[in-house]
């Protein structure tokens, strides 16, 4: 069994790193949406325990965002202000229990990933951009 666990953890750890900065964001994204929605569930199961765990990884996906943010552009201080304050709707969802606060949140992030999904689609269909935008 191990073998196999070690083959699998090798064979993402190389996807990973072949992917572009964009399908890296939107590898983020896929995780920070599940996350919400496991959390949102497992607060409405009164789960509270595997709950914080979910909406613990959520703020660790949100806060490397922030950390990522390039601030040369003004769009960065825009992006900032949303996942803080998503970061503070999770920490008030660990307080109170209310997952409806968790469901708000999840269209907006579905909504972020929607949008670096066409821009990804965007920068692969011109020519010779396909190789910029890869890790080397």
């Amino acid at each position: 069994m191990s073998d196999s666990s070690d083959l699998i953890m090798k064979y993402q750890e190389q996807a990973i790193n072949t992917m572009s900065r964009g399908e890296l964001i939107i590898r983020l994204y896929d995780e920070l949406i599940k996350n919400l929605k496991y959390a949102s569930i497992f607060f409405k199961k009164k789960d509270t325990a595997t709950a914080q765990k979910c909406t613990e990884k959520c703020r660790s996906i949100l806060n490397y965002l922030i950390v990522i943010l390039d601030r040369k552009y003004e769009l960065s201080q825009t992006l900032e202000r949303l996942y803080t304050y998503m970061v503070g709707q999770i920490i008030q969802v660990n307080v109170s229990g209310d997952a409806s606060l968790l469901d708000k949140i999840v269209p907006k992030v579905e909504e972020l990933r929607d949008t670096w999904v066409q821009a990804e689609k965007k920068l692969r269909s011109q020519p010779g951009e396909k190789a910029a935008g890869r890790k080397t």
